[in-house]
């Protein structure tokens, strides 16, 4: 059994951010980007580079979802 609880935190933090903005910028639903970065089941699934472009790019404002 692995304890990865501790390192969990800043995931769950980053996590919330991205729900924040959403929030924000008056978005609902399922945000696919950041799920699929911070889940370890999301929606829709994508490589790891994928999900972290298209996060980062969603931080920025260049996608909706």
């Amino acid at each position: 059994s692995v304890e990865d609880s501790p390192n969990s935190g800043g995931v769950v933090i980053d996590a919330i951010r991205c729900c924040k903005l959403a929030l924000e910028r008056d978005k609902g639903g399922i945000l696919y980007s950041p799920s699929s970065y911070f889940m370890k089941h999301p929606p829709k699934q994508y490589t790891d580079d994928e999900a972290y472009r298209m996060t980062e790019e969603f931080i920025a404002g260049n996608r909706e979802d």
